[in-house]
């Protein structure tokens, strides 16, 4: 059957280093290590072959897959499921696909999604304990805090991806990584998904063995389409700002963090000396 996503180079721009890839290439490592093969054994599935540098790029975030060609040569050297892989690359990049009762299925922003009262539940209790947390002997100017909504609900949805990727086999869930807005030592809030091998019956190893842990990336745009590059309502970006935006994207989460306190740091030494109150700073 052929698939219903087209190449995925026409639609999206695959920056290396993101969070996307990143949280890619450890799904790729881990399902290797658990066949079990070598980076050579996945290079050698290819036609043509690709280096084993490839591979292990790919699986470090640093050159991730860019067409759907790509996707599909590793589901089949990992003896995934093609579709559920290229369903999984799409998630990372923020669009998830979602059933209709009518017509075929429809992808949504991860940010559209809505929360179920259950993931509504978990965020409010992490939010409180991030509270409780800073009530116990915490500095004064300490401001810890928890993912947004949408974060829970986008990693609900990457953990049930990777569960029809990965099968009974796995045990898949994700942890609150709380976050620290600090102008000094900053600490991103995460939610870190884990993926954790089940023991097999009659195993006397013991517990469930921690395969690769990443943090739930938060795209910040759309994949584009190449043929979109005049925005309707005549808004372009300017491409300064273009390029400060994809750089800030490309940056490891923690140096992102720190870019983040800085800014904070400024806005709060600037509100000393004016007698106009800066606006509020946005949530997201």
């Amino acid at each position: 059957m052929k698939s219903k996503i087209h190449d995925l180079q026409e639609f999206c721009e695959v920056k290396s280093g993101t969070s996307s890839a990143v949280a890619f290439g450890s799904v790729l490592q881990a399902a290797r290590k658990r066949l079990p093969k070598n980076q050579a054994d996945v290079a050698a599935s290819f036609n043509p072959k690709l280096s084993v540098a490839a591979v292990s790029m790919a699986e470090s975030g640093n050159r991730p897959p860019k067409t759907e060609a790509a996707v599909r040569g590793y589901a089949d050297a990992l003896e995934l499921d093609a579709d559920a892989l290229l369903e999984l690359w799409w998630a990372l990049l923020g669009m998830i696909e979602e059933d209709r009762a009518e017509g075929p299925p429809v992808r949504r922003w991860w940010q559209e999604l809505q929360a179920s009262p259950q993931t509504q539940i978990e965020q409010q209790q992490a939010a409180e304990w991030a509270k409780e947390w800073d009530g116990e002997g915490a500095a004064l100017d300490d401001d810890r805090y928890v993912p947004p909504l949408e974060s829970f609900v986008f990693s609900e949805e990457i953990c049930k991806i990777l569960r029809r990727l990965l099968g009974d086999a796995w045990q898949i869930g994700y942890k609150v990584q709380m976050g620290l807005r600090d102008p000094v030592d900053p600490w991103p809030a995460a939610l870190q998904i884990e993926l954790r091998s089940v023991p097999k019956e009659g195993d006397m190893g013991g517990g469930e063995e921690l395969l690769t842990s990443f943090a739930c990336p938060e795209p910040v745009t759309r994949p584009i389409s190449a043929d979109a590059t005049i925005r309707p309502n005549g808004e372009a970006m300017s491409p300064d700002v273009a390029w400060i935006l994809s750089s800030v994207e490309a940056m490891p989460v923690r140096e992102r963090a720190a870019v983040a306190g800085f800014i904070h740091g400024l806005r709060e030494g600037a509100s000393l000396f004016s007698e106009t109150p800066l606006p509020p700073q946005s949530a997201r």
